[in-house]
């Protein structure tokens, strides 16, 4: 059998009622303080009861402010939009649009990459992708880089050509190769 000496008689006496003091003040006496804390919080935002009408008022106001301003910019014709496309058009589409645009501006397109880097490494998410994101019309938009041959003004025409289409095209970068006469690389984002 196991005798109970006289320590274990005072650690029965002594720390048993303090470790029953401590788990109640620990799960019930929190619980309780912190739901009287939560609770004078919620009455401290109320309304006093002889401010109610005001507060209900001004309230009834606001909101009357609020729906008036809704149904004025509800009301409000939306901007023209200065950008014809598709947004579901696909790439092919747009890069056969752009060639034709190059064709009819008397130029002659040598080559054509997806340089979806800029000169400065940004992404597609650099301003003229971003641009085109913004209209809605390129949910995706692609960057490529023409390499073209023809002169000064036919540059010109092509993008005086994106202009007057209204088309969804930023020209992002147009350099003049130093050592060939008349050839360009113009880079777009479609």
């Amino acid at each position: 059998m196991i005798e109970i000496r006289a320590k274990d008689k005072l650690f029965l006496a002594v720390a048993m009622p303090l470790a029953l003091l401590a788990a109640y003040w620990h799960w019930w006496r929190v619980a309780a303080a912190k739901e009287v804390d939560d609770l004078a919080r919620r009455h401290a935002t109320l309304v006093a009861e002889d401010d109610f009408q005001d507060e209900k008022r001004r309230a009834d106001k606001a909101l009357a402010e609020a729906k008036a301003a809704l149904e004025s910019e509800r009301s409000t014709q939306m901007p023209k939009t200065k950008v014809k496309a598709e947004a579901n058009e696909r790439a092919a589409e747009r890069e056969r649009a752009v060639l034709g645009v190059f064709r009819e501006a008397g130029l002659t397109v040598v080559g054509s990459a997806d340089s979806g880097k800029t000169r400065s490494g940004a992404s597609a998410t650099a301003p003229g992708g971003g641009l085109l994101k913004a209209t809605g019309t390129r949910p995706e938009p692609v960057r490529r880089s023409y390499v073209l041959d023809g002169g000064y003004p036919g540059v010109v025409k092509a993008l005086e050509a994106f202009s007057a289409k209204e088309m969804a095209v930023v020209p992002d970068g147009i350099v003049m190769r130093a050592e060939e006469r008349n050839r360009w690389t113009m880079e777009v984002w479609q």
